[in-house]
């Protein structure tokens, strides 16, 4: 008969333990990086410290032509921004406009919401527009799920407030394919059969997307830093790696 040996629990928190494993770097738990370190060519095992000194990323960003702003209460729709809140100030006399209207562009289109001061980006986009593609895994900015592009950056939306977005041109998942025909990253991304269960799969997008904006033919290092605050519960992170790499 063999005895199992029940492990020991000593009550480490989830931070805690990535700092123990040497995952936490900059102060932010890194989830991902055991899995991606897996992605890099075999051979003998070797432990080295290495250092990375990053220059400061410059990009131009090109906004999304607006094609309309939305009220969001009556619905209407007008052509620019300044037309939207004359509307909303005329219409809605007893709402302070000044103070709750934040008008900012997701997938070309530009809304107008009347917001919480504690209402995130990610809660917005799910539950106020329905574009249920970007997902809420851990609501605290370890997981990449729910990442977007903001002013063609990714960023974590559960880390950003609603309210601060004012002007700010949000992209989705659901902002990169053109009447149902899918853009190049998501068509790669199929041709590889890189999901299993989705459920990080659209972080991925986005960030590969962000990165190709700056770096069009990425290296398997360059795309393992750009997407190293991602986890994949499936462990199918080498697939989302690989289908990085080389750009499309």
């Amino acid at each position: 008969m063999i005895e199992e040996k029940e492990n020991e629990h000593k009550g480490l928190s989830r931070r805690e333990f990535l700092k123990d494993a040497g995952l936490v770097v900059g102060g932010t738990a890194v989830g991902s990086m055991a899995f991606l370190s897996s992605c890099g060519s075999g051979g003998s095992e070797t432990t080295k410290t290495v250092t990375v000194t990053s220059p400061p990323v410059t990009t131009t960003v090109t906004a999304a032509a607006v094609t309309k702003y939305v009220d969001p209460i009556d619905g209407t729709e007008w052509p620019t921004a300044d037309a939207l809140k004359a509307h909303f100030n005329a219409a809605h006399p007893n709402i302070n406009a000044a103070e709750s209207l934040t008008i900012f562009t997701v997938n070309g289109v530009g809304y107008g919401f009347l917001l919480q001061p504690n209402w995130s980006l990610a809660h917005v986009l799910r539950d106020k527009l329905s574009l249920y593609a970007l997902k809420e895994g851990c609501q605290l900015g370890e997981c990449g799920a729910c990442t977007v592009m903001i002013d063609g950056l990714a960023e974590y939306a559960c880390l950003h407030l609603a309210c601060e977005m004012g002007g700010k041109n949000i992209v989705t998942v659901e902002g990169l394919s053109n009447n149902g025909v899918l853009d190049k990253v998501q068509q790669k991304f199929y041709d590889q059969d890189v999901a299993q269960c989705g459920m990080c799969t659209p972080g991925f997008l986005m960030a590969a997307e962000a990165l190709y904006k700056v770096t069009p033919k990425p290296t398997l290092a360059e795309v393992q830093e750009a997407v190293g605050g991602h986890v994949c519960m499936c462990g199918d992170v080498h697939r989302h790696v690989n289908a990085i790499v080389g750009g499309v």
